[in-house]
Order: C-alpha cells, then structure tokens, then sequence
C-alpha cells in the first residue's frame, strides 16, 4: 500500500471515471487501473463496479473511502506540520485576533510579553473567527484570539477573559443602574454583524442556551459601531461587549433568566504541535492574567 494508490482511488471515487482520474492525476489509465487492482488485492475486495456509463463504488469501497480519504489527508496535515516546524522563527509569534477583542487585554498581553521575553517577537493580525481556525492548520498563524464558542477537536483552546455583555438601546441609560434581563429580546428585533466575526453565533448559542426566541433583524452591520448606531437610532437592540460600546450611558448591564450577569468570554485556540515550541509557555503566561 501506498500514498499514490489512495490518491488514485480517491480521484475515481469523485469522477467517477477512470480516464478522468488518470488525467487528474497526470499517470496513463492502465498505470492508474493497475494500482487500484494492486491495492483491491492487498485489501482483499473489490473497490469500484464499472457500468456502461460510469463507474460506482461497491458497498465495500463505500465502506472503505472515508477511511481512504482520512490516511490521505492525515498525510497531507503531516506534511504541513512538519514544513511549519522546519521554517518556524522561535522568536517570532503570529497571533490572530479578532476584532472582538479588547483593546485594554490587547495593550496589557503585550507589555507582559515584555517582561516575559524582551527578545520575542509578536506580530498581530487582526482576523475574523471565521478565519482563524483555517489559518492555524495552514500554519500561518501559531495562535488565534476570539470569542466562545470553539468547536474543533483539532485545536486545544484556553480560556482569556471574560467581560460583560451589554444591552444597547435608543431607550437603555446606562446611569439608571438597572440590569434588563434576557427575557427583554423575546420578540424584539436584535441588529447583528455579518456570522464571520463569532459575535453572532456567540449571541445565537447565548439565547438558545436560555430557550429565548430570537429575532433578527433582517440587515446586516459591517462593524460593531454601526450596530450601536443603529441601536442609537432605534433600528433595534443591539448586545455588544462592554469594550466595544463607545457611549456607555446608553447601554445597560444583562441579566440572565437567573439573575445573574451576562458575559462574554474569550478563548486563545492553537495546535498541540505548537506546544514544541521553546516560546510557548511564555507567550502562553502572556496570554493568561495574573
């Protein structure tokens, strides 16, 4: 068995042609035929079933691709770890950040960065979430910044902080001192930025979390100011951390159905092949408060 006969079944499994899969993969159809029937045999069934008109997985080859395609890009990641780690600057740390988070964690993790090692590099990159789990397995950032919830299996994930979430309105004032419960948005129409940033499903789980029905407006904002100033505007309401709302006697604290504070929390995300780095647990003691 080898990685070139996965390749080949893999591209006869999406063609579904022989001939198209020898020209994918630049090989002559009977050197490609020739492999797959090498590899049939080494498993010990038959792969593919040829028709007049195309040709089709067997019940064993259905059973056998999804296990084909994970060996094939097991290897493909390998080979991306191990091109990382040979072309890895040890003094230098590529963050991804998204704009969600606050600038006093921000000027705070730098200056611990400082103290921690004077010699380390860190150069910042400010990311959508949605963009910063493709570029830790491409290798091109070591670490990513950005608001819960993560859900990859792949990546390890530490939480930052947390800070509150506020409820902004063309009603709210902040000086009253009195909380809105969740309760409020039931029926109410919520102003959200486009799903890529994480504030939108950060929202979305919150209020599922809390059975409360949501309702969205049907526009969409660029950037969070836009969402207070549509807010300001009495659009409708908009929920932002407290670090991203500009004029605070116009937001109100949150509450849960419990009573209890709403909050935002932010999480660092990075590969476990980045733990092998001689810089980690300083970045890492960066990252984390006091």
């Amino acid at each position: 068995m080898n990685f070139q006969q996965l390749r080949f079944v893999i591209a006869v499994a999406e063609t579904r042609s022989f001939t198209s899969a020898a020209d994918i993969c630049c090989v002559t159809q009977p050197a490609l035929s020739n492999a797959i029937a090498q590899f049939e045999e080494e498993l010990g069934g038959k792969l593919f079933e040829r028709t007049t008109r195309s040709v089709i997985l067997t019940a064993f080859g259905a059973s056998m691709i999804g296990e084909i395609k994970a060996i094939a890009e097991a290897k493909s990641q390998l080979l991306v770890s191990s091109a990382e780690f040979l072309a890895r600057d040890e003094h230098v740390v590529r963050i991804g950040m998204s704009p969600l988070i606050s600038d006093d964690y921000v000027a705070a993790m730098l200056a611990r960065i400082v103290t921690i090692d004077a010699g380390l590099k860190i150069i910042v990159s400010e990311m959508n979430k949605g963009d910063i789990q493709p570029a830790l397995e491409a290798g091109e950032i070591g670490i990513g910044l950005g608001p819960e919830p993560w859900d990859n299996a792949l990546l390890k994930s530490v939480p930052i902080y947390r800070e509150p979430l506020l409820y902004v309105s063309d009603t709210a004032n902040g000086k009253s001192g009195e909380p809105v419960s969740l309760d409020v948005l039931a029926g109410k129409q919520v102003l959200m930025v486009g799903d890529n940033c994480g504030l939108s499903v950060a929202v979305r789980t919150l209020v599922r979390d809390h059975q409360i029905p949501l309702a969205e407006y049907e526009g969409k904002a660029i950037s969070y100011g836009v969402l207070e100033k549509w807010a300001l505007l009495g659009i409708g309401i908009a929920l932002l951390p407290a670090s991203k709302v500009t004029d605070l006697s116009r937001a109100r604290r949150l509450n849960d159905t419990s009573g209890s504070a709403v909050s935002i929390g932010f999480h660092a995300c990075w590969k476990p092949s980045q733990e092998l780095r001689s810089s980690f647990a300083g970045v890492m003691k960066a990252l984390l408060p006091d």
